[in-house]
């Protein structure tokens, strides 16, 4: 339980293929000097004071799988391996429903498994502002855009452009209080199926959401440039 006195779960999503690394292998289990992706990112949450449970969710042939490793690195604070389902919007709620079973907590979250470079102080900036505004659904972390953006017809013919200030780049984990995103995930298969991130849903029902500055190194991994930028990252970090 962080400082705050609020108890969190979160869950990781990690099902799927990751195509666009071309590594062979579900992109969750490729290498990042020498240790799996997925088993890095569950190593810096189990690792961090404020975060109590983590169920992961993963493709249901890796279940047994990913058992095995947990116990064979002694990962703590796992709590359930699941399968996902056929798209990640499913396998979040089957993450929620396998928590559900097992108790509740004052805030639940969803990170990606294919960002292992998240930070104990980051998810702890998303709990104190939860902690702070009780009137907040969620906190997402997030950064501000550093590009200009464009809206753009189906021909590619440029509409619009946003002003950049208030743009900012989601990432994960997005927080929230566990019956608000409960309620969020109690939808139809369709309309979870439209959501391209858990704030989403929460925002289509008038949740009130705030976003928390987290940091350009929790990215997620989709290809091998990124891949070659997680590793140069954690090179310095351990160098």
């Amino acid at each position: 339980m962080s400082r705050s006195g609020l108890s969190l779960a979160l869950i990781v999503a990690s099902a799927g293929y990751g195509t666009r690394l071309q590594s062979g292998l579900p992109k969750q289990y490729v290498p990042l000097l020498g240790i799996p992706m997925l088993q890095r990112t569950l190593h810096a949450l189990s690792t961090c004071p404020v975060v109590d449970a983590l169920a992961v969710v993963v493709n249901v042939e890796d279940v047994e799988y990913c058992y095995g490793e947990i116990q064979n690195e002694h990962i703590e604070k796992i709590v359930k391996v699941t399968p996902g389902g056929a798209e990640r919007a499913l396998s979040v709620r089957n993450g929620l429903r396998t928590l559900a079973e097992l108790g509740t907590w004052d805030l639940v979250g969803v990170h990606d498994g294919a960002r292992p470079l998240i930070t104990c102080a980051e998810i702890a900036a998303a709990v104190d502002a939860l902690a702070a505004d009780v009137s907040l659904d969620g906190a997402v972390l997030a950064i501000p855009s550093a590009d200009t953006m464009k809206i753009v017809d189906d021909a590619g013919l440029i509409k619009s452009t946003p002003v950049r200030r208030y743009l900012w780049r989601a990432q994960t984990p997005q927080i929230f209080r566990w019956r608000v995103l409960m309620d969020a995930y109690g939808q139809s298969d369709e309309a979870l199926l439209g959501a391209t991130d858990d704030a989403s849903l929460v925002e289509a029902r008038g949740g009130r959401l705030a976003v928390v500055q987290g940091s350009p190194e929790n990215f997620k991994i989709t290809d091998r440039v990124d891949l070659r930028h997680a590793e140069q990252i954690l090179a310095e970090r351990r160098g």
